[in-house]
């Protein structure tokens, strides 16, 4: 296994875990606002550890967003100098994964469906 993929894989799990535990701090809002988005969050959660590529985008955007959302006092207020940093470290990891741990997956998957197509094409 090469450097890059070890390195990938670790942040693929730090990248769960922080999404993880987000779903329980969204959860504590105990609100149905908290509730969607914790429903949003596991929802990107199971993409990533599902390794596929646009889960990853999703996961950069969820970043950015929580990001703008505790820079303008919108959320997060008492705990805006810990969100920020995060949120906006997020966006490289997730673009990173995107490239070595999504990218592989969604071209195995185009493959797949092109080779179950053209088996269709042939059969009689």
């Amino acid at each position: 296994m090469s450097k890059t993929l070890i390195i990938a894989k670790i942040l693929n799990g730090a990248l769960l875990l922080l999404l993880l535990a987000s779903i329980g701090g969204f959860l504590s809002f105990a609100n149905i606002y908290g509730v969607f988005l914790a429903l949003v969050t596991g929802l990107l959660a199971w993409g990533v550890f599902e390794n596929y590529g646009k889960a990853y985008f999703a996961a950069a955007a969820w970043g950015l967003a929580c990001f703008q959302l505790a820079k303008q006092g919108y959320e997060f207020q008492a705990i805006k100098h810990y969100v920020m940093p995060v949120g906006m470290l997020i966006i490289p990891i997730a673009i990173f994964l995107h490239e070595i741990l999504g990218k592989g997956r969604d071209e195995r998957t185009r493959k797949s469906d092109t080779h179950e197509q053209n088996d269709r094409d042939l059969s009689p």
